[in-house]
């Protein structure tokens, strides 16, 4: 017996299925769109997950680069992208 160390491919998965009886692979394919209807485990992310991890890399970005003033350059490039859209401020290319 080998032991494949490489993920199989869909040729071979394809070509396994086709091996099977017709009740097996309506089987198969029920159990297949179950699975991908109704994810389940680490790949499913909450929102609140989402905030949280959002607030770690926050703290992150704080302790790692504290004179960085993000806050402040992420105002101004607001500032600056809003001005060269709305034309409140003369900008002769958007896109330098």
């Amino acid at each position: 017996m080998s032991i494949t160390t490489s993920e199989p491919t869909l040729d071979q998965a394809l070509a396994l299925a086709r091996r099977l009886s017709p009740q097996n692979r309506a089987a198969l394919i029920s159990r297949l769109v179950h699975e991908l209807a109704s994810p389940t485990g680490p790949a499913q992310t909450t929102t609140n997950d989402a905030w949280a991890r959002w607030a770690d890399l926050r703290e992150e970005i704080g302790r790692k680069y504290p004179d960085a003033h993000l806050a402040e350059r992420l105002q101004t490039d607001r500032r600056e992208r809003d001005e060269a859209i709305c034309g409140t401020h003369k900008v002769d290319d958007v896109h330098p």
